[in-house]
């Protein structure tokens, strides 16, 4: 996930509290003891990566990644929730997470600051800084207690260039065949930072964001289809030292900026989920399409199964790209084999081992610190994690 441009979370709340409180004093009262709740989430982690020719990271938000050895950067976070109930149809919610992104450091981020107008109980409308959920999880991915993988599977989620938008939804719900169905509608702007490589950045600056997703869950089934289009303008920008130290650093510049050089990107998903009994089942494809005729394909399966206080789960993901300018034996391609179980300690932690096995084709889009003759590996990943939430 992409690094998000900080702004200051006093901005948001005094814009809040100043539409709400005309209609805060005309609704009827809420206890005092009900209208602040404060909650929060987190994930030590500690990745051990099996290769001294490349690092991992888990989105193109990490500027360095999971070098040989152990580390605990790549998937250690806090986050934290504030949500005000103004009344019985406004609330108000902040939310900001404190990871390794761009700057090098855990500094917090923003992630979440908006106002929520719920008139009845199929409609909600919302409105200041929103989780970009186009895609399923995509809104909770950092809330490692609420699935049963270490990390999302990084060849599907590494490559989402934002995190969040500035702007408004909609969404509509109605109760269909048995089951319930519900749409969401967005539109807004984002401002995010990519690594692509050690030597190679992007401000990304989407002047116009628009889409949404239709939803549906009857029984253990949940399915999503999703649509969206973002107008981008990229500025790179290049550390010549760095880019001068090999000619294959040269060559992946050429290429990732090449593939991320578009005005305009169109990005569709499907997914679907299971849940009964002791199963666990997620499936989602993902293709994105630039006005350059550049292709992003990715996609997950996943299976686990419960067995008392233990969930043993297997996964396969995959990503692989095609951009005009770029020849086919140099797109970017990886896959992955997963295999973890996650034991659940109390009602609010969870232990959680992994074992990847990465099959990596060069350039590799989500890996740092490449050696000048790597040309894509297999490679082994061992991971820990304790995920809470309070």
């Amino acid at each position: 996930m992409a690094e998000i441009r900080s702004m200051s979370p006093l901005h948001y709340l005094v814009i809040a509290l100043l539409i709400l409180m005309p209609a805060s004093s005309q609704a009827q009262g809420v206890a005092d003891g009900d209208r602040l709740t404060f909650s929060g989430f987190g994930t030590l982690g500690l990745i051990h990566n099996s290769s001294d020719e490349a690092a991992f990271v888990r989105d193109l938000g990490q500027p360095k990644g999971a070098q040989e050895g152990w580390s605990a950067r790549t998937d250690s976070l806090l986050g934290a929730q504030a949500a005000l109930k103004l009344n019985d149809r406004f609330d108000v919610t902040l939310q900001g997470i404190s990871r390794y992104h761009y700057s090098g450091d855990f500094s917090p981020q923003l992630t979440w600051a908006f106002v929520r107008y719920t008139p009845s109980p199929a409609w909600q409308w919302r409105a200041g800084r929103l989780g970009w959920d186009t895609y399923m999880l995509s809104d909770s991915q950092y809330v490692g207690y609420t699935y049963s993988w270490i990390r999302p599977p990084v060849d599907h989620y590494g490559i989402l260039q934002l995190a969040c938008i500035d702007g408004v939804d909609v969404t509509f719900r109605h109760p269909l065949g048995g089951g319930l169905a519900w749409v969401k509608l967005f539109a807004g702007r984002s401002d995010s930072h990519l690594v692509l490589s050690e030597a190679l950045s992007a401000e990304m600056e989407v002047s116009h964001l628009y889409g949404g997703h239709l939803n549906y869950a009857i029984g253990p089934w949940q399915f999503r289809a999703s649509y969206a289009q973002a107008d981008n303008a990229s500025d790179f920008s290049v550390d010549r030292d760095a880019a001068a130290k090999t000619p294959s650093t040269l060559l992946l510049n050429t290429l990732l900026e090449q593939a991320f050089t578009y005005d305009s990107i169109q990005l569709y998903s499907l997914g679907a989920t299971y849940e009964q009994n002791s199963w666990q089942l997620q499936a989602m494809q993902n293709r994105s399409v630039t006005d350059q005729d550049g292709r992003i394909d990715s996609g997950f399966i996943s299976a686990g199964y419960r067995v008392g206080q233990a969930t043993p789960y297997v996964m396969y993901s995959r990503i692989q790209t095609s951009f005009p300018d770029i020849p086919a034996g140099e797109s970017f391609r990886q896959q992955t084999w997963s295999l973890g179980l996650r034991y659940d300690v109390a009602t609010n932690l969870a232990l959680k081992t992994q074992l990847d096995r990465i099959h990596v084709l060069e350039p590799g889009l989500l890996w740092r610190n490449t050696d000048a003759d790597w040309e894509g590996e297999r490679i082994t990943l061992v991971s820990l994690g304790l995920d809470f939430i309070f």
